[in-house]
């Protein structure tokens, strides 16, 4: 029945079909599909995820719960339910953490992120997995307009994040100290840090030790430990004799390279010789090995089993920051040697050290410069010129060359001046000047930024070196003289030889007087030819020969003056024992030669020719004619005649072979190799 509402007071009847369609829109099965899809959607990634995801009401209980709770925690979400968020934190970290929740009410500007620690639902701290299991929090508030609903949050695992970072601080303590070294002695105080690397990383131990070891021969060890008062002292030093010793057991794991550690010592089998060990370290089951450059370190603690794998890994790290602080040792070692060695070359008496500018201008010159020429050091800052003030006017030049461009590989420059000092006295002094350049490519462009100048006082050296030099002189003079008497005398002699053979009749021992001159006269002009030359040990041999053999000529007549002599010589210049009896051979061959290779023809050639050995003092010596030939007939070596005697026996003096060959003419070679 349809009511009419106007002025009646009755209720309209409902329009059924308009209610119909109210009821299906609001009752509709799409609405709910989205809505529970969205749910699925979204309770899957917050299930899914590998973060602890969780809601707290304005009281901070859980009101939410992910299932990973159940895997960081022990608590399965139901569990969580209702709990209040401080059942979760240890008893000294609570207050921190109501501060931090209790900011999720001042809205945005609230702090987001948080570091604590949580309990398991055993009671533990979560840091007992790695010593500091630990998670970060980030949370928000949750608002309805003005009024605090509670806060949702995600606590991330970071632990190990957090133990790495502990772990690179630990090592850091001992890196500080390995950098902060200042001399060798400074070591002790890095091994006092390793005690701090140790705590920090809260692994156990009763004492360590550091094993230093010497491969000399015989190979030794010395042991470093901590004392009581902090300090780090050497509580042994021992030779490595016994095998079976403990220093025999270091030494080998240091060979070895690689980390060791026995869980028990009294009941494993260990490379450690237990007593020894103990004597030391006092009571140990639990020992850490790791080898280093230099060394052992060694961890012990008086328990069993009280290491684990990252312990092990932990203190394999340590020793290589302990190799850093030996190398260290090593690098400060050389550098107070060279400072030593430096200062000693700077404070040497005869010895000046400069460093000027580009322009020449002194920026630096050693005190020494003040017992040498009686100038102080400001002396050349005031004054530019000064340096060349004091070099004598002669040496200007050579002083000034020292600072041209230099070339490009040119290290140095040297020279030799003289320096007037403050009292007019002369000094030498030897120069060298080191160009420094600031950039790799401004030697290329002679773009000198420094010069570096070394002064050597050498003033008794050149007084000396003119000692020698008028001494060698005078020498030289009385050599000379010697020479030349000799050479008279031996002219006398031959002179002598020929007054006395101008009275004899018999043409055969005139003949005899004549080689003898000849002979006399070979060795004369050797001594002559010391007596032209400026070397008086040496002697050129082709000028020597040349006029040996003009002399040979004209003894012989003129029944000789179309032979072609040639002379070729390719050596170094003789020594009087080499000389001397290489010109008495060449004399006595070319006697013989002018004497019976061209009996029948009045022209001929006669060649003498020496060449040195391309390696040692080997020489090739030969004289060659193209007459005749030595006949068949003629035994060279059983010749009853004096010159082919003497040339053998001079051969064998010089160590030298013989050969003749008669093929074509005689060529007689003399070889030394």
């Amino acid at each position: 029945m349809n009511g009419d509402s106007s002025g009646t007071g009755l209720v309209a009847e409902p329009d059924l079909e308009s209610l119909r369609q109210d009821v299906e829109r609001l009752w509709s099965p799409r609405p709910t599909r989205e809505l529970r899809y969205s749910e699925a959607k979204y309770r899957a990634l917050v299930e899914g995820s590998f973060d602890f995801i969780y809601v707290l009401d304005a009281e901070g209980r859980f009101t939410f719960a992910n299932c990973e709770a159940e895997r960081l925690l022990g608590y399965t979400p139901q569990e969580l339910l209702g709990r209040h968020f401080t059942d979760l934190l240890p008893p000294e970290d609570q207050e921190a953490a109501r501060r931090a929740f209790h900011e999720r009410r001042t809205g945005s500007r609230a702090t987001r992120r948080h570091e604590i620690r949580l309990l398991t639902k055993a009671g533990k701290s979560l840091d007992v997995e790695l010593d500091t299991r630990r998670f970060a929090l980030s949370a928000s508030g949750l608002y309805d307009e003005q009024t605090f609903l509670g806060t949702h949050g995600v606590a991330r695992d970071i632990t190990e994040r957090k133990h790495q970072e502990t772990r690179q601080q630990a090592l850091q303590q001992v890196r500080d100290a390995v950098w902060g070294m200042v001399g060798v002695g400074d070591v002790s105080r890095v091994l006092a840090a390793v005690h701090g690397s140790l705590t920090t990383m809260r692994i156990p131990f009763g004492a360590y030790g550091v094993q230093v070891v010497d491969e000399g021969d015989p190979p030794s060890m010395g042991l470093y430990m901590r004392e009581d008062s902090g300090d780090v002292s050497c509580r042994n030093e021992c030779i490595v004799t016994d095998p079976e010793g403990y220093a025999a057991a270091i030494m080998a794991v240091w060979q070895a390279g690689e980390p060791v550690y026995c869980a028990d010592l009294h009941r494993q089998p260990s490379h450690h010789v237990r007593a020894e060990l103990e004597s030391w370290f006092g009571p140990s089951r639990s020992v850490m090995d790791a080898p280093f450059s230099q060394g052992v370190l060694t961890v012990t603690h008086a328990e069993a089993g009280v290491y684990g794998d990252d312990d092990l890994d932990f203190v394999g790290e340590l020793a290589k920051v302990l190799s850093e602080a030996f190398h260290r040792v090593d690098d400060l070692q050389q550098l107070t040697a060279s400072a030593k060695r430096y200062r000693t070359l700077i404070e040497t008496p005869h010895l000046v050290v400069a460093l000027l500018d580009a322009q020449g201008n002194f920026l630096y010159i050693s005190p020494q410069v003040q017992r040498w020429l009686g100038y102080a050091p400001a002396d050349f800052y005031y004054d530019a010129s000064m340096a060349e003030r004091l070099v004598l006017t002669e040496d200007v030049a050579a002083y000034r060359m020292l600072f041209a461009a230099p070339a490009p590989g040119e290290p140095r420059r040297e020279a030799e001046c003289r320096w007037r000092t403050r009292t007019g006295e002369i000094r030498w002094a030897s120069l060298s000047v080191f160009p420094i350049f600031e950039q790799p490519g401004d030697e290329a462009l002679h773009r000198v930024s420094t010069y570096q100048m070394v002064i050597q006082d050498i003033t008794e050296r050149r007084q000396i070196e003119e000692v020698v030099r008028a001494s060698l002189r005078e020498k030289e003079v009385m050599l000379k003289e010697i020479h030349h008497r000799v050479r008279n005398n031996l002219q006398v002699v031959s002179s002598l030889l020929r007054l006395q053979s101008a009275d004899l009749e018999n043409e055969a021992v005139r003949e005899v007087f004549a080689n003898s001159q000849r002979r006399i006269a070979s060795m004369a002009l050797i001594h002559e030819a010391l007596y032209n030359s400026s070397d008086l040990a040496r002697i050129d041999f082709e000028p020597y020969v040349t006029a040996l053999v003009a002399n040979l000529v004209d003894s012989f007549g003129a029944g000789t003056a179309r032979i072609d002599m040639q002379v070729r010589v390719q050596a170094a210049p003789l020594s009087l024992d080499r000389a001397l009896p290489m010109g008495l051979i060449v004399s006595e061959l070319v006697s013989n030669a002018l004497r019976h290779a061209f009996a029948d023809r009045s022209a001929g050639r006669i060649a003498i020719e020496l060449t040195d050995a391309s390696q040692g003092d080997g020489f090739t010596l030969s004289v060659s004619d193209d007459g005749v030939g030595l006949p068949a007939s003629v035994d060279a070596w059983e010749s009853p005649g004096l010159g082919l005697r003497l040339v053998e026996a001079l051969a064998g003096q010089l160590r030298a072979r013989l050969h003749i060959d008669r093929a074509r003419g005689t060529t007689f070679t003399l070889t030394r190799s």
